[in-house]
């Protein structure tokens, strides 16, 4: 085995025996639209036909006309994006919040 200038076989080993890890990167506090549509490989349309038929989490308002979602909502809806229902749907449209 070659190694390259520089390196010894501990080098090798060390580096063998520490696994490859990503940098963990912070969770933002809310996912705006841009993320969403990343995150979930829905179209901006798709997200909101589905909001309104309470299928998909409703965006919460951050002020003026920014809005996002919790990472908890939209984990709810990853983990079961079929039989996900958002909470106060009534079957014909949301309820009043």
């Amino acid at each position: 085995m070659t190694m390259p200038r520089g390196f010894t076989m501990s080098h090798v080993a060390c580096e063998a025996s520490q696994p490859l890890t990503r940098p963990l990167l912070p969770t933002p506090a809310f996912f705006r639209m841009a993320d969403v549509v990343r995150i979930t490989a829905l179209s901006r349309a798709t997200v909101y036909r589905r909001i309104a038929e309470g299928r998909f989490p409703p965006p919460v308002h951050l002020g003026g006309r920014a809005c996002g979602w919790s990472p908890s909502d939209l984990q709810r809806w990853i983990n079961d994006p079929q039989g996900y229902r958002s909470t106060g749907w009534n079957g014909d449209r949301p309820t009043d919040r």
